[in-house]
């Protein structure tokens, strides 16, 4: 037993001092792999660099003929520092200005440069995607100024298409609109955050159901409330519109589950849009849900939500309009647990009991402004 444990203990030791010179060696290669080429150099190649370099090659088959607990554990922890050393040297080459790899290269060369610089423009001229989900100002902050190496023989709508993927894939963005010049100089430059499906959408014990419609009012628009009446002479009243589609003449709502007997097979023989009881908010305010997504702000999620909740049409109202006095003043994107706080400390000061309902675990779930 004890030999086991001072062959594990050798194994450990060899690994740290093998590990400290694979870490600064896979660091350099990090470095110099994505200086060049924009991309992440890969874990696997990483370790057999580090591997075959320390001369590990036959170190490897004699562990696999004689399996050791000190040989295992060598290696092992010759691999997690490896992969450390991708890793940091991954984020040190984000930091280093490509501007100087251009002119090194470009110094070789005499005549048309090698490789092409793209310089993002400042944050305060990075726009918003009309129509589309606003990214938070700390992403535009973070892209400000930021530059991008690409080879320089290829074609103008080749380097704006690579810019924008990197853009999407390496910070998630959901969509871009880019413009550069013949001098390859941006010229325009809007993003979008990701859009989220429907069903992030739709609250707790509720369905999002379309209807077909013989007519629909023209406008009308994602968050409209409307009644709706059934060709079987019921009334849908104060429905949530999620999605609206005009050739089709069918619009989908947000109902709760005991609705949908009374809809199955029924179409609707009219639509009425109801007006909002609260001034509409500017274009301007945006919200930040928990899942890290950005849309423009409704209070008519926050009407029915106090709805649910026991309150009547006047006390939501007033809530509703005094969240919104205190949200305009605020710097956006602004997180939903913000404007999910506001609303309950409005609410305990008029009606204490509906603002505990509206704290509570079921509903608060539901509370998704």
């Amino acid at each position: 037993m004890s030999v086991v444990i001072l062959d594990g203990l050798s194994g450990l030791a060899r690994g740290l001092v093998s590990g400290t010179a694979a870490f600064f060696i896979v660091m350099l290669l990090s470095i110099a792999y994505k200086y060049f080429t924009s991309e992440k150099l890969s874990y696997f190649i990483g370790i057999l660099f580090g591997l075959g370099f320390l001369g590990f090659s036959g170190g490897l088959l004699a562990i696999l003929d004689q399996p050791s607990l000190g040989g295992v554990l060598e290696i092992v922890v010759l691999s997690v520092f490896i992969i450390w050393g991708v890793n940091t040297g991954d984020k040190i080459a984000d930091k280093i200005p490509k501007k100087s790899a251009a002119s090194i290269i470009g110094g070789v060369r005499r005549g048309k440069s090698v490789y092409t610089t793209i310089k993002l423009p400042d944050e305060r001229l990075i726009h918003d995607m009309t129509g589309k989900p606003r990214v938070p100002d700390s992403l535009k902050a973070e892209l400000s100024l930021r530059e991008f190496t690409l080879p320089g023989d290829i074609p103008l709508e080749e380097i704006a298409n690579r810019v924008k993927r990197r853009l999407i894939t390496d910070w998630g963005v959901g969509d871009v609109e880019l413009e550069l010049d013949q001098d390859c100089k941006v010229i325009h430059l809007a993003i979008a955050a990701k859009t989220v499906g429907l069903s992030a959408v739709i609250p707790e014990d509720c369905l999002g159901v379309p209807i077909e419609c013989q007519v629909i009012p023209s406008n009308l628009a994602p968050g409209d409330i409307v009644n709706i009446y059934l060709e079987n002479g019921a009334c849908l009243e104060r429905c949530e519109l999620k999605g609206v589609d005009e050739k089709q003449r069918t619009i989908t709502i947000c109902v709760n589950k005991s609705y949908l007997e009374k809809i199955r097979g029924n179409k609707s023989s009219l639509v009425v849009v109801l007006p909002s009881p609260f001034v509409q908010p500017s274009p301007t305010i945006s919200i930040q849900q928990k899942s890290g997504e950005i849309e423009d702000f409704q209070f008519q999620k926050m009407y029915s939500r106090l709805k649910e909740a026991g309150a009547t049409d006047e006390l939501s109202i007033r809530i509703v309009k005094k969240v919104q006095a205190k949200i305009d003043k605020m710097d956006p994107p602004i997180s939903t647990k913000t404007i999910e706080t506001e609303t309950i400390n409005e609410l305990k000061k008029e009606n204490p009991e509906v603002a505990k309902k509206l704290r509570s675990g079921k509903l608060r779930a539901k509370f998704c402004i």
